[in-house]
């Protein structure tokens, strides 16, 4: 059965549902899709539904975060103890890091770069950093107070080949370039979004919309019916998370929405 919502742009059909109670879902652009349980505990699925593998480390407390923008590199960030774990594709243990080393900062959100590296944000001294592979610096924002006159307090970070975004509760998604330096201020109240390349993929008030980072335009891509609390795209697959369980889309008019 199809769904045709009159003011969307996209047609989703139900591929599979994931009966395993969830507190976070991700998607990679190879359609996987990750999971995170009430036991903080990392499953991973492929686009069919079948469970691959699991990752789980009670040692580490709460697991508050999950990247997956690179399937070969799944990132996961314990905050509490400034954990970072990196995964390979059969999420098995790459490397990890503690940033909890230096006392001068505190590392409040990570994310997977291009060329392998990371990016993060350190609010203690208001900076976006990049950082090499072993977690090397290679360069900093600077303070990001001083640079506009706002101080923030990001929840979520975002990077693509060319930007980094910052999301702030109280202000919206900055935008930043490759270098650290600040580009713009887009205002959303949404902190569940993720990066494709010039677009901005967002859920909020139960709608999944499209904007258009060249031209500003805002496309509605689609209205659920039912209350969700989390959504993600990969490339053929939308998943959404709601007290119902984990729900995964087929994406039908992907091509014809542009």
């Amino acid at each position: 059965m199809l769904i045709h919502p009159a003011t969307a742009q996209y047609q989703l059909q139900l591929a599979f549902k994931i009966d395993t109670p969830a507190v976070f879902i991700s998607t990679d652009n190879l359609d996987n899709i990750y999971v995170v349980t009430q036991r903080n505990q990392l499953l991973k699925y492929n686009p069919s539904g079948k469970l691959l593998w699991n990752y789980s480390n009670k040692a580490f407390g709460k697991l508050g975060y999950v990247n997956a923008t690179d399937p070969m590199r799944v990132l996961l960030f314990y905050p509490a103890i400034q954990q970072v774990v990196v995964l390979n594709n059969n999420l098995n243990e790459i490397t990890r890091f503690n940033f909890g080393q230096d006392a001068s900062r505190l590392i409040s959100l990570v994310a997977t770069a291009n060329s392998n590296g990371y990016w993060i944000y350190d609010q203690a001294n208001q900076q976006l950093q990049r950082l090499g592979n072993q977690f090397e610096s290679e360069l900093s924002s600077g303070n990001i107070y001083q640079l506009t006159n706002l101080a923030l307090q990001p929840t979520v970070i975002q990077a693509s080949d060319q930007f980094v975004y910052l999301f702030d509760p109280k202000f919206g998604i900055f935008q930043f370039d490759r270098f650290g330096n600040f580009l713009n201020l887009i205002k959303t109240e949404s902190d569940n979004f993720q990066v494709k390349n010039n677009e901005i993929y967002f859920f909020r008030n139960n709608e999944w919309d499209c904007y258009k980072i060249a031209s500003s335009e805002k496309i509605r891509l689609y209205t659920f019916d039912e209350k969700v609390l989390q959504a993600s795209e990969g490339s053929k697959l939308l998943a959404t998370l709601s007290n119902e369980g984990v729900k995964v889309y087929s994406i039908i008019n992907r091509d014809e929405k542009k």
